[in-house]
This record gives structure tokens, C-alpha cells and sequence, in this order.
């Protein structure tokens, strides 16, 4: 008599039984309330509070939606669509210009990174531009059988991935780039990059940024202009890294008020709703890029902690999704996300702390957003989507 194999056995569970990983579920049902309870705290001194609020749970449901799509379909048939996606993704990051050429919409914060019609934002295309460059990429490097040794393989990987990156710095929106380059990055790892070639890159990096900086350094000696090379603002960024004193009334006026939230928050916290640097508006964008101040002020050090223990279970249950894949292609996919996840959360943290520069890069399952929550969502489906299909 033959043997029935687990896998077999599995196979003939009911979908849903075989569909659902309760851990990845658990994980993001309690940040995704955890996020929606600190959002409301953040946005109650707001006259615009309660509509922020109502959009904030419609990017929740309509993420919801999205997941379940993304969770249905197979993954495994995108694979073959590296190029048309590739264009797809390029396609979302400049159609805010594109439009703003048209004079169908205008540049919001000097920087065309929405896609809206006239005063009204739609939603931002970079979001799910970083799902489609997941995608394109682990597509990408799967051909590689899980080794990336020719100089030929890694010129053609960063050159699928400088597509986007140099075209989010059109809009310009520097913070978002690095997103896309820590994808790729973290991607090749997985995919099997030989350590040669990741410190060849890291000096390739190195070199890039130092060249930027000598060549606004030069255009600014010339032409006296801060924007030649380097975006003021995000110049501004920088020096208030390196010297927080050197512009507290601007630039370093987010980074201070951030620290002072966090600190006074001590290890309980004062209370929701009972926080003052984001009640009384010391604290600027603290529903989006510093609701982890309002959180650390509100909540405390004991609530920081839940928020960290909330995200290592996800990605470590992300993690074991990736590993249980049955193609290298569903892994990438897998690791993908996980590096976007990782890489916003760390640099979050890092800037409301001040140990990384301000680059505007929301909280995961915690900032207000639709589109944000609404590409996460669908990156949930994602893992689902391997999960279900690992046999």
C-alpha cells in the first residue's frame, strides 16, 4: 500500500483550511487596531479629526478587499510578466507628473508624489509601485537558481531596480527611493548575492552619495543655489542629523519635539489623548511620519515594547512563509516584503529618536494613510497567497 505523503494529505484539507496562517492573521489584526487606536488619540485635537478618522478605516476595509484579491490570486502566474510589470511600475511613480504636466492636478509639498485631480488626492502611486517592483524583481532573480555571481547577473538586477529609484527621485521624494533600494538589496541577499558583490555595491553606494554631495557642494559655490543637485529641504535634513542645534526653529524643530514626546512618556505613559507636544501641536505630522512619538508619549516605553513584539511576530512569521515556499520565486516575494516592512519600521523609529535622518517614511500598520494601510494590506494577501500554494 502507498504512503500518503503530508503534503498529499494537505491537499485534499478544504482551501480555507490550508489557506489561513493564523499567526500572520493574529499579528496583523492586533496592529493594524493597535495603529487605528493610536491614530485616533493623534487626530482627536484636529477639527478635521473624525473625517481623518473615517478615511484612516476606510483605507482599513478597503485594504481588507484588496487583501482577499491579492490572497485568491496565484502568484505563481505573475512570473512571467517581469517587463510589462516593470513598465506598470514606472507608469504609477510618474503619472502625478504626468498629470501635473497636464495641469490636471498640482505638485503637493513641492513634490509630485500623489496622484490627484485638482485639490482632491486620490492616492499615492509609489505605494503599490513597491509591490510591482517585489514582484518584478524576485521574477527577476529567481532565474538565477538562488545564485548571483556574474558581474552581468547583478548589472541587470540594480538596473530593474535603478528604474524606479531614479524616478521616485524626480518627484522628488528621497525617502521613499531608499525604500526601493533596500527591496533589492535585501532581495539579492536572499536570492543568493556573493558577498563580493554586496560590498562592491555598499562602495558603489558610498561613492554615489559622495558624489551628489561634491556636486551640489560645486553647483552651490557657482550658482549660489541650494536646489541645483540636492533638494534643500532634504539637505536641511542632514545637517540637522549630524548638528541638531544648527536649525532647531525649522528643520531640527520636528527631530527635538519627537525626543521630548518620547522622553516624557517615560515607562507608562501619559494616557491617550493626554499627550501634550501632539495636543498642543508641538509635534508636526504626528498622525503620519511621528506617530510613534505620539505613541512613546502616550503609551510610554511599555507601549513601544508591545509595538516591537507586534512586528518581530509578523516578521517572523512572514519569515517561516518564506521558507516554506514551495519556489524560490514565492520566497523572494516573501523576503521582498519583509525588507520593505523592516526597513520602514527601523528608519521610523530611527528618525523620532534621531538616529537616522528625517526622510518622511511612514509606520507600518500604525500611520494614518489609505493608501499606505492599503498596500500593506495587499502585501498580507501576498503572503497568504504563497502560503496557501507552499504544496
Amino acid at each position: 500500500m502507498r504512503r500518503i505523503t503530508h503534503g498529499e494529505m494537505m491537499e485534499e484539507r478544504p482551501l480555507i483550511f490550508r489557506a489561513v496562517n493564523a499567526p500572520l492573521i493574529a499579528s496583523v489584526v492586533l496592529l493594524t487596531v493597535y495603529g487605528s487606536v493610536v491614530v485616533s488619540s493623534a487626530v482627536s485635537s484636529m477639527s478635521s479629526g473624525p473625517s481623518m478618522l473615517k478615511r484612516h478605516l476606510f483605507g482599513i476595509g478597503l485594504g481588507l478587499v484588496f487583501m482577499a484579491v491579492a490572497w485568491a490570486f496565484d502568484y505563481r502566474k505573475l512570473e512571467g510578466w517581469a517587463g510589462p510589470l516593470m513598465a506598470l511600475s514606472a507608469l504609477l511613480i510618474v503619472s502625478p507628473r504626468i498629470l501635473g504636466f497636464l495641469k490636471v492636478s498640482k505638485a503637493i509639498s513641492g513634490s509630485y508624489s500623489w496622484l490627484s485631480i485638482g485639490k482632491v488626492r486620490l492616492f499615492q502611486p509609489s505605494e503599490p509601485a513597491k509591490l510591482v517592483v517585489i514582484v518584478v524583481l524576485a521574477a527577476v532573480i529567481a532565474r538565477y537558481g538562488g545564485k548571483i555571481e556574474r558581474p552581468a547577473d547583478v548589472a541587470r538586477i540594480c538596473g530593474f531596480a535603478a528604474v524606479p529609484f531614479v524616478l521616485i527621485l524626480t518627484q522628488p521624494d528621497l525617502g521613499t527611493g531608499f525604500v526601493f533600494i533596500a527591496i533589492a538589496v535585501g532581495m539579492m541577499l536572499i536570492g543568493g548575492l556573493q558577498p563580493k558583490w554586496f560590498l562592491v555595491l555598499a562602495l558603489a553606494g558610498v561613492l554615489l552619495v559622495g558624489g551628489l554631495f561634491a556636486a551640489e557642494s560645486i553647483a552651490f559655490r557657482v550658482t549660489g543655489d541650494h536646489n541645483k543637485v540636492i533638494p534643500k529641504h532634504q539637505m536641511d535634513r542632514l545637517t540637522v542629523f549630524f548638528d541638531p542645534s544648527a536649525d532647531s526653529a525649522n528643520a531640527g524643530f520636528h527631530v527635538q519635539q519627537s525626543k521630548i514626546a518620547i522622553g516624557s512618556g517615560e515607562l507608562s505613559g501619559k494616557g491617550l489623548r493626554a499627550g501634550t507636544q501632539g495636543n498642543l501641536y508641538f509635534l508636526p505630522e504626528r498622525h503620519t511620519d511621528f506617530i510613534f512619538s505620539v505613541l512613546g508619549e502616550e503609551l510610554g516605553f511599555v507601549g513601544a515594547i508591545v509595538l516591537l513584539g507586534l512586528y518581530l511576530a509578523l516578521l517572523v512569521t512572514a519569515m517561516s512563509i518564506s521558507a516554506s515556499s514551495r519556489d524560490l520565486f514565492g520566497a523572494l516575494i516573501v523576503a521582498g516584503v519583509c525588507t520593505m516592512w523592516l526597513f520602514q519600521i527601523l528608519e521610523n523609529i530611527g528618525m523620532t529618536i534621531g538616529v537616522v535622518p528625517v526622510t518622511g517614511i511612514p509606520l507600518p500598520f500604525m500611520s494614518y494613510g489609505a493608501s499606505f494601510m492599503v498596500t500593506n494590506m495587499t502585501a498580507i494577501g501576498m503572503l497568504l497567497s504563497v502560503w496557501t500554494r507552499r504544496y
